[in-house]
């Protein structure tokens, strides 16, 4: 608390005689940690009433306001609440699962801190501390850095926290240290994909079509949920997929889904004609508890191919070759197939439905068998 006595005639010469000091009450905790910031805020304080240009009252308001780390009012409950809402009702619409595989526990640690006695006062030292639980796991520390980043964002955004809380690219950088080495993401021969779908064909065969689905189309697993076969222009029946996809913050463009088969070991082509049994209304899927269609995005696909035999003999497969198997690689064999089938790479782009770039840098163009034969077939008279 700092107090003011007014000045003003002498209580014997009567005329100021009872006049109340004023009196505010600093936004600094009291605790040894809070010291030097009480002493620079009073001198501040101190310099603007003693020149008489202001109350203590307006002189406190007016330092405070002007501080990036002094300024108070931020409800960081309200920001890890809002940013939950935000991320769950717009942007991607995540999952509730998503939300807490890729941002609670964090959310945790950072409220955590900034409610502990010394908290940081901005966005370097928020993101410094919160690493800490997290020394030595660098997915989870990448992690991390995005999650903590988006709450900053958001609470500069949307709940009046000062700019001091940004947290910029290069202090993630710095404070995530050395990044996971990056793994190979695993592709499926026909051979390997075909014997999953009908492994998992005589258990299940709703969840057979959806993998058949993934499979034919190359789909990022959420677009599952996105499908109307239509006819075209030329009244040909086809495949739409409405979803867009949030990238650079733009929308991708809806798009017409184009099938890449898959070959079985006779060489003959696996078609399926699921657009043709969608639209007829017989194409088998999961059911979900309430007897409808099941939700189905990339949480649920995972989900269901873990306890699947065949995808756990698979996955043991690849990962003995250091390769990374998951529910992405349907969409990663289609690109590689459209590339063994000769697709011009332009167009393998655009029927996934994202940029040349993206696709030069994500997606699977060749394994080593094929390359190998692409040079043989090239160079060898």
């Amino acid at each position: 608390m700092v107090r003011h006595q007014r000045k003003g005639k002498s209580p014997a010469q009567g005329a100021d005689q009872g006049a109340p000091d004023e009196c505010v009450v600093l936004p600094v905790k009291w605790e040894p940690g809070g010291q030097a910031a009480a002493l620079q805020l009073i001198g501040h304080i101190y310099r603007l009433v003693a020149s008489g240009q202001q109350t203590v009252r307006g002189a406190l308001q007016t330092v405070v306001e002007g501080s990036d780390t002094m300024k108070i009012g931020t409800d960081w409950s309200a920001a890890v609440n809002g940013l939950r809402t935000e991320l769950m009702n717009g942007r991607n619409e995540i999952l509730y699962a998503t939300w807490k595989t890729n941002y609670q526990q964090y959310m945790e640690e950072a409220l955590r801190i900034l409610e502990c006695p010394n908290p940081p006062h901005d966005g370097h030292g928020l993101l410094q501390r919160t690493l800490e639980r997290w020394k030595g796991k660098a997915a989870s520390r990448a992690a991390c850095c995005i999650a903590i980043r988006n709450l900053t964002d958001h609470a500069m955004a949307r709940h009046h926290a000062p700019a001091c809380w940004t947290i910029t690219a290069p202090m993630v950088k710095t404070l995530r240290g050395k990044p996971s080495e990056k793994r190979t993401k695993a592709t499926l021969a026909d051979p390997e994909m075909l014997y999953l779908i009908e492994g998992v064909e005589r258990r299940n065969p709703g969840w057979a079509n959806v993998l058949r689905t993934l499979a034919l189309f190359g789909l990022r697993p959420v677009e599952l949920q996105h499908l109307v076969p239509k006819p075209d222009d030329q009244g040909v029946l086809r495949m739409w997929c409405r979803y867009r996809k949030t990238c650079g913050g733009q929308l991708t463009a809806p798009r017409w889904l184009l099938p890449a088969p898959p070959h079985n070991a006779m060489g003959e082509r696996q078609d399926w004609n699921i657009t043709g049994a969608m639209a007829a209304g017989l194409l088998e899927l999961p059911e979900g508890r309430d007897g409808g269609f099941r939700v189905l995005n990339g949480h649920y696909v995972e989900r269901f191919l873990r306890i699947q035999p065949e995808w756990k003999e698979l996955k043991a497969l690849h990962t003995a070759r250091g390769e990374w198997l998951r529910p992405y690689t349907f969409r990663d064999s289609y690109s590689l197939r459209c590339h063994q089938h000769g697709v011009e790479v332009g167009a393998v782009a655009s029927a996934m439905g994202h940029s040349l770039a993206v696709h030069a840098s994500s997606y699977r163009w060749a394994s080593e068998a094929t390359t190998a034969a692409a040079f043989d077939a090239a160079f060898t008279a």
